[in-house]
């Protein structure tokens, strides 16, 4: 759903890290190119403007390259040319040419097109990356306090137990297992 131009590959690597980080568009938007630090394990982002305070979240590889944050982001770095304080996500206008940085409504936006490009049936929106990484971590098993360490929650945050989607009443479901 994000194609092999400098606006895909800004998309591509913007929904990887947003999703990564349980980010909200404002703090994509307000990330620099220093703010993401690559080591040998992954990569370390640094959200320093949020609702919530500063935090930090390591992001490993990815299992596949076309989903890897860790690629994604030094593909986007390479062909921007981003670096230092530079915005790390900058608009890329119809002609393919680099523009300042992006506002949080044109973060939304980006997400919102490569849902639709991917013909995902809802409505993707800036907080889908959001809700998406509490879901599918609850989904992998982890527990409450590791996901809202991640997505900068509180860890006894009501609104992290509104973004953990149901995945499947059944297999999802208070019943299974308890031996009835």
């Amino acid at each position: 759903a994000c194609p092999d131009t400098l606006a895909g590959k800004r998309d591509r690597a913007l929904i990887l890290i947003g999703f990564g980080t349980g980010a909200r568009r404002s703090e994509l938007a307000a990330l620099a190119a220093n703010d993401i630090t690559e080591e040998p394990e992954g990569i370390i982002v640094r959200i320093r403007h949020s609702k919530t305070g500063r935090r930090e979240a390591a992001i490993p590889p990815g299992t596949h390259p076309a989903t890897d944050p860790v690629r994604t982001w030094a593909a986007w770095r390479e062909a921007a040319g981003v670096s230092g304080t530079s915005p790390a996500f900058l608009r890329v206008d119809r002609h393919g040419n680099l523009r300042g940085p992006m506002s949080p409504q044109a973060v939304g936006q980006a997400i919102t097109r490569a849902g639709e490009r991917a013909d995902v049936h809802a409505r993707l929106t800036g907080h889908s990356v959001r809700a998406g990484m509490a879901t599918e971590a609850r989904r992998a098993g982890h527990d409450m306090l590791t996901i809202a360490n991640q997505g900068g929650w509180k860890p006894n945050s009501a609104e992290l137990y509104r973004y953990t989607r149901i995945i499947d009443r059944w297999s999802d479901n208070a019943l299974t297992g308890i031996g009835l």
